[in-house]
């Protein structure tokens, strides 16, 4: 598959939105929650929520870029004439699952099962992201 200097640079922004989105996950997981839990009630929700105020627009941004460039390297896929492997669409579909949760646990009202038990989805959605990301790796180099 030829590879222009475009498509190259759309795979960088969908690597880097990846980079964004999970780096700020682990972040949200092993260090604010952990340092916010520490903290008197008041504070911890002015801590939060001032880290929520920075972060949010990283992460949704960096999941409008993943889709964006996602529907660009499908579309290219199929108007190459290749098939789909079924790893890619296991990629997508789990993709799918952690935009979702980490727009869920973001949105401002609702999910609030979710929200009440915020480490345990962070856990699954960086467990989900490691296998993502093996997945991608297995798709472009297998």
């Amino acid at each position: 598959m030829n590879y222009s200097i475009g498509n190259i640079f759309v795979t960088t922004v969908h690597v880097i939105s990846a980079i964004l989105a999970v780096g700020g996950v682990a972040f949200f997981r092993f260090v604010a929650l952990p340092y916010a839990e520490g903290l008197p009630d008041e504070e911890r929700q002015r801590c939060m929520q001032a880290l929520r105020a920075k972060f949010v627009p990283f992460l949704h941004g960096s999941f409008l870029m993943l889709f964006l460039t996602g529907i660009h390297h499908i579309t290219r896929l199929i108007r190459s004439g290749m098939t789909i492997p079924g790893i890619l669409v296991l990629k997508i579909a789990l993709a799918l699952i952690i935009i979702f949760i980490g727009v869920a646990l973001t949105w401002r009202t609702g999910f609030e099962g979710m929200k009440a038990n915020r480490k345990t989805y962070l856990t699954i959605n960086l467990a989900l992201a490691v296998i993502v990301v093996f997945l991608g790796i297995w798709v472009t180099h297998g």
